[in-house]
């Protein structure tokens, strides 16, 4: 039996049963399980870069629509090495895509296009100060990147930063950063949030099309096995530790420590980073092809089950929770 709706501010701006979304995630993310998630009653996203050349990304999308009914999302990255930007903000405009989430730069352009269309904008924020940034050009909601979730995260604390942003921004607020279940879905929503992203977990997923040595990791996984390092595309990232991570080197050598004084440099260094994980064609390459990013959740992901189960299970496990809390 399916379980009843969750109702928030996030589910009534898109009409879903539950406020749960399966993160965009690079490499992972896939028309399986955005389709699989919106099916299960949540939103499904995935990220333009993951459809390459352009023509596969715009098919993705029709694929999507095509096979369901439900609202999605696309992640878009919004700096400069994006050299698609103009196009896969064009291809999700055109074909009336529910929902954008900007991340990796300055949203401006994509809010102005965005008006007066059927797409909202979300953001991915992990400080007040961005957060203020974006509601100020007219973003529809916002991604909280707390500390412990996979792949680009902030630093703050889940638990400080959701009531933090909720307090000066009223806008509606997605929480991520370890959330795997029904306990972090409360907990979340118990802070202030309106949905959650769920990303880890939907890795070690039936519809995920990752290697299935990329789900035993995750399954395999211990908090103290994520490390954080910015190696891996020039942002600091979370990543399960692996043999190839530590010959790659998760600390910066000399030269990258002394450049990091230089702004400028810094940040050529990265978008040369970010440039060769998104695009290095070579399997033997350090990129996202060969390191799994996760977030601290890997703890409590001991099995795969489909979208749909983890979806149930999550929020069947969040309404007994609310009933047995101490009184």
């Amino acid at each position: 039996m399916r379980a009843a709706k969750v109702e928030t501010r996030f589910t009534k701006m898109f009409n879903i049963d539950y406020p749960i979304i399966s993160a965009p995630m690079f490499l992972v993310s896939s028309v399986e399980t955005v389709v699989a998630t919106g099916q299960a009653g949540g939103l499904g996203a995935f990220p333009a870069f993951n459809y390459r050349p352009i023509e596969n990304y715009a098919k993705a999308i029709k694929d999507i629509k095509s096979q369901s009914s439900a609202p999605f999302a696309i992640n878009i990255i919004v700096q400069s090495s994006n050299k698609f930007l103009e196009q896969h903000i064009e291809h999700a405009l055109e074909n009336e895509v529910p929902m954008i989430i900007t991340s990796l730069g300055g949203p401006k352009e994509v809010i102005k296009r965005a008006e007066g269309t059927k797409t909202k904008i979300f953001c991915n924020v992990v400080g007040l100060e961005h957060a203020k940034k974006v509601a100020d050009l007219g973003a529809d909601g916002l991604i909280s990147a707390g500390a412990g979730a996979g792949g680009h995260a902030g630093e703050t604390s889940p638990f400080a930063l959701i009531p933090y942003l909720k307090k000066h921004v009223d806008l509606p607020l997605i929480a991520a950063g370890s959330i795997v279940d029904g306990k972090g879905m409360a907990a979340a929503l118990a802070l202030g949030a309106d949905a959650i992203y769920m990303g880890t977990r939907f890795i070690a997923s039936k519809e995920s099309t990752v290697d299935q040595d990329y789900k035993n990791a995750i399954i395999n996984a211990h908090p103290q096995d994520i490390v954080n390092t910015a190696q891996v595309d020039g942002f600091p990232g979370n990543f399960i530790r692996t043999p190839l991570l530590e010959k790659m080197g998760i600390e910066p050598g000399l030269i990258e420590s002394l450049a990091s004084h230089n702004k400028k440099v810094k940040r050529a260094i990265s978008l040369f980073r970010a440039g060769k994980s998104l695009l290095a064609p070579d399997k033997t390459k350090v990129s996202y092809k060969t390191v799994y990013s996760a977030g601290h959740g890997v703890a409590m992901i001991d099995e795969i089950l489909s979208a749909d189960e983890i979806i149930q299970n999550t929020v069947n496990e969040y309404r007994q929770l609310l009933q047995n809390l101490p009184k």
